[in-house]
């Protein structure tokens, strides 16, 4: 379903939805297709839902034009280890 088509369907309010078609430009997301699963009433119950979310699903919020989402990577973590003699 495109992002315009569950904008309509379900206006002003958080929907938790599966990634389907997306493209990455310039460290950005961009999420064409989704598959919705369900509605949120509460935004309470939308942080929870956005914490526990796994496997390419996420909250949003209808009232974005667009899923844009930006990545951001992870720097590596670098561990120093003085060695004595």
């Amino acid at each position: 379903m495109l992002w315009s088509e569950v904008r309509q369907l379900f206006p002003n309010q958080f929907v938790l939805v599966e990634e389907l078609k997306s493209h990455y430009e310039n460290n950005k997301l961009h999420v064409e297709e989704v598959a919705v699963v369900r509605p949120i009433q509460d935004a309470k119950e939308a942080w929870k839902e956005l914490f526990a979310a796994s496997n390419g699903r996420f909250v949003y919020h209808t009232s974005n034009e667009k899923i844009i989402i930006e990545v951001r990577n992870k720097p590596m973590i670098r561990r120093f280890y003085n060695h004595e003699s």
